[in-house]
């Protein structure tokens, strides 16, 4: 639809594409609460009345009370369950405007916010990115002085602090701690800052130390995959899909697990016909971050490793039929986003198609008469 021909008519559908319970002030979100409650307790009334003509049929010996209830049941729970999910979605857009509507006051407008967490999330980034190069990076790399692990770990350390004097903010902006904690605990996990091997080091030169190194490490390459949820949690109002963010955070998880898994299990150092040491490949974690990645996504048809180890063989067989779940659910999910535009569609002309038999029906009822 050309925008030049139609002004008015693509305002108004933007105005109704806008509709969202991110844009509604709070105390409209609160109505709508409480009209939810009314209905929940108008569906009880209803479950009841369902329930005292199953037990008068029951009483009766009618055998049409049993596909009665069981259809009945089915259809009260369908209702209650879409119900309270709805409710909870409502409350978690309450708690969020109640947090935006604190921190908008404070600091004086709603753009300064947008700034702000724009700048969180470009601060995300660059941790990620870092993050990445500093574990994936092979301990013979020569490394630009800016990105040894030293001031990997200084820029970490200052953008750990910016994170948790944001959490702590959220927190103290909150009507609800509880909201808070269970919603954004990742925030506060990634305003950890974990040291590396080099940071461990500088804490004493006992033997015994080194060996907390490699719990160190992993303990960074866990935070750095929370740093990743936690970025797709800012994004999440970009793909406002509830089976979509979590087939996408689930297949994360599962690539980060196997990538994991394959690596200690076969991330070796390979030994070649001269007895030269050559890395394979999944020698590395971004390796095997690739490996697993790709084995997920592709059924395992990528053809970077093929694990020789029993173990190995499980972790791709696991990740293979994993990967086909995922994929297979996320294509459900966007085919229905298509499908449910074209339902409209359907239903538009449905209706179309109804008005116009209604009105030859009216006008052969006027031919009759005459």
């Amino acid at each position: 639809m050309n925008p030049t021909i139609y002004p008015e008519l693509n305002n108004t559908l933007a105005e109704l594409d806008g509709i969202h319970p991110s844009g509604l002030s709070v105390a409209t979100l609160q109505q709508m609460q409480k009209r939810i409650r009314a209905q929940l307790s108008q569906l009880n009334q209803d479950a009841n009345v369902c329930l005292q003509t199953a037990q008068a049929s029951l009483a009766e010996c009618d055998p049409e009370v049993i596909g009665f209830a069981k259809d009945q049941a089915a259809k009260l729970r369908l209702q209650a369950e879409c119900l309270t999910d709805l409710h909870s979605k409502l409350e978690i857009s309450i708690q969020k405007g109640i947090i935006r509507d604190n921190m908008i006051r404070q600091l004086g407008s709603g753009r300064r916010l947008a700034v702000l967490e724009a700048f969180i999330l470009a601060l995300i980034m660059l941790v990620l990115g870092l993050l990445v190069y500093d574990i994936g990076c092979d301990p013979g790399t020569i490394r630009p002085v800016w990105l040894s692990s030293d001031n990997i770990f200084l820029i970490d350390l200052v953008c750990c602090a910016i994170f948790m004097s944001e959490f702590i903010w959220r927190l103290r902006c909150a009507e609800s701690k509880r909201y808070v904690w269970k919603h954004h605990w990742v925030d506060f996990a990634t305003s950890i800052p974990i040291p590396g091997e080099a940071q461990l080091a500088r804490f004493g030169r006992i033997a015994r130390v080194a060996r907390f190194a490699r719990l160190f490490r992993l303990l960074r390459f866990a935070r750095l995959f929370f740093i990743l949820w936690r970025g797709m949690d800012k994004l999440q109002d970009v793909i406002d899909v509830g089976m979509m963010k979590k087939t996408i955070r689930w297949a994360v998880v599962a690539t980060v697990i196997g990538a994991i898994a394959i690596y200690k299990l076969e991330g070796t150092v390979d030994v070649n016909a001269d007895g030269v040491e050559t890395s394979n490949s999944v020698g590395t974690m971004l390796s095997a971050i690739w490996w697993s990645f790709t084995t997920v996504l592709t059924g395992g048809f990528g053809d970077i490793h093929n694990p020789v180890s029993i173990s190995g063989q499980i972790v791709t067989g696991i990740l293979v039929i994993t990967g086909m779940v995922f994929v297979g659910v996320f294509t459900a999910t966007l085919t229905s986003l298509f499908v449910g535009e074209q339902s409209g569609e359907l239903e538009r002309l449905q209706d179309e198609l109804g008005s116009k038999i209604d009105q030859i029906a009216e006008r052969l009822e006027q031919l009759e008469r005459h």
